[in-house]
């Protein structure tokens, strides 16, 4: 079975968020179960540094007259993983991110970029055969890649069928209707039951009601994303579409994530060795300038700042914790103002709080290893990965009920392994804190839960059979 995997960004070339994650693993899993999966991404500025070496090089024409686009052929870093890389300097040589320029706001030209790079994954789907190699199924992840399955319901030809896998249904891709006309679409597929979206058409949705199966990163938010609460204006056209969605957990890559083996922690441990975390949580507490503290739990965040996080909850939800002495460590950037609101707390208690604004992946390895619980108050999470790095570690999330974390967090029962919360307020966020802050006193349960954590298996090879399943079927109802 071949299988073509197409993602704007993937780990370790690039990252932005949870995404990467998923497109430099899952497929590396199905790999070591049989499966020919070819990778495929733009060629970012540097990014032709940082895989292997180039084995052929295509030229593609200028179909968007923007400049030719070259498939390069090539290697994930330190890995067997074939890929492609498409490169057209004009579109995604830039100076800043992949999406947002050094100010923040999105590249104007996006719709080009991205229509562009799906033009090439469609291409190679449909054609794969000129290039030695011609993919019996087209995997697509997020908006920047739903154009491709446009492309091939434009060409009105046989093609392998296309899943494709939504992340966060919030970015949606929807663009001013009078730029339709430059990614080079017919007008056929701009309708309320093709592309358009509000007066604008979105690339996602040419994703959703183009392809053969649609799944999320977990079960309950491919529930949730059927309600206008969560739909994001597309649960209309999902409910319609529902016979084809579905929800597959993501996994996690123990040889990035665990605490026997991460190179970027002060010492290693497992489930047999707990004790030995303690000397992480000092570690983290020397780094950040505060007092070494076996006794207090120590809170800590790996997240972008955002309010669709409940980071705005934070500073007063943990007011409580703070005035007992607990210690609260944060790494992210996001939105300026909770930037702010992290930095003023950090001042108001310089002994207990410490901020790094930004993103340090080794630093996020000692966090997770130093800290006694991560707090993930989302107000919606499709999935979510930081709290699956938390398990693993011993570290017991703290979670608001909602998509992914509902799937995996649970504070009561027989898989109890965390705290969670179910409305997005101040009161039940401070409540999930308070009771943390008692289990924490009684060392016994404290270990039990951090047992029943660790014991539990979300590495990719533990769901990876679901997706040779889905694969089949598609294949087999093709």
């Amino acid at each position: 079975m071949k299988v073509l995997f197409a993602a704007s960004e993937i780990h370790p070339l690039i990252k932005t968020g949870g995404l990467a994650d998923v497109a430099g693993s899952l497929p590396i899993a199905l790999r070591n179960k049989g499966i020919d999966v070819k990778l495929i991404m733009p060629a970012y500025t540097g990014m032709v540094d940082k895989v292997g070496a180039i084995t052929n090089t295509t030229n593609l024409g200028d179909p968007f007259g923007v400049g030719d686009l070259i498939l390069l052929e090539t290697s994930l870093p330190n890995s067997d993983i074939p890929m492609y890389l498409v490169q057209c300097k004009s579109l995604f040589e830039r100076d800043a991110g992949p999406y947002l320029d050094s100010y923040g706001y999105d590249y104007n030209d996006n719709h080009i970029r991205f229509a562009a790079f799906s033009w090439v994954c469609a291409f190679i789907t449909q054609y794969g055969r000129i290039l030695n190699w011609q993919p019996d199924l087209l995997h697509l992840n997020d908006w920047q890649t739903g154009l491709a399955a446009a492309y091939l319901a434009a060409w009105k030809l046989k093609h392998p069928p296309i899943v494709t896998t939504v992340h966060n249904l919030r970015y949606n891709g929807s663009f001013p209707i009078e730029r339709y006309g430059d990614v080079r679409l017919p007008n056929d597929l701009l309708s309320l039951h093709g592309m358009e979206f509000y007066g604008q058409f979105s690339a996602l949705k040419a994703g959703l009601v183009f392809v053969d199966a649609i799944t999320t990163v977990s079960p309950t938010y491919a529930k949730e994303i059927l309600t206008p609460d969560y739909g994001d204006g597309l649960d209309g056209t999902l409910t319609a579409l529902s016979h084809r969605l579905s929800g597959i957990l993501n996994g996690v890559d123990y040889n990035e994530w665990s605490p026997e083996k991460d190179p970027h922690i002060e010492c290693s441990y497992d489930i047999h060795s707990l004790d030995k975390k303690l000397a992480n949580k000092r570690s983290l507490q020397r780094e950040n300038n505060l007092p070494e503290k076996d006794d207090v739990p120590v809170y800590g965040i790996v997240s972008r700042l955002t309010e669709q996080k409940g980071l705005d909850l934070v500073p007063a939800a943990m007011e409580t914790a703070l005035k007992q002495g607990a210690m609260l460590i944060l790494l992210g950037s996001g939105d300026k103002t909770l930037e702010e609101q992290y930095l003023a707390l950090q001042k108001r208690f310089p002994e207990q709080v410490a901020i790094k604004i930004g993103y340090d992946e080794a630093y996020a390895h000692r966090l997770q290893a130093g800290v006694d619980i991560l707090l993930i108050p989302s107000r919606f999470e499709p999935c979510g990965l930081t709290q699956l790095y938390a398990l693993k570690y011993g570290t017991l999330p703290l979670v608001r009920r909602t998509g992914g974390l509902a799937d995996t967090v649970f504070e009561t029962g027989e898989d109890a392994n965390g705290f969670v919360f179910d409305k997005a307020n101040i009161e039940d966020f401070s409540a999930a804190i308070e009771r943390s802050l008692h289990v924490f006193k009684n060392l016994g349960q404290w270990r039990d839960l951090q047992h029943r954590a660790m014991s539990k298996d979300h590495s990719w090879e533990s769901v990876t059979e679901q997706w040779i399943t889905l694969y089949r079927k598609l294949l087999e109802n093709k």
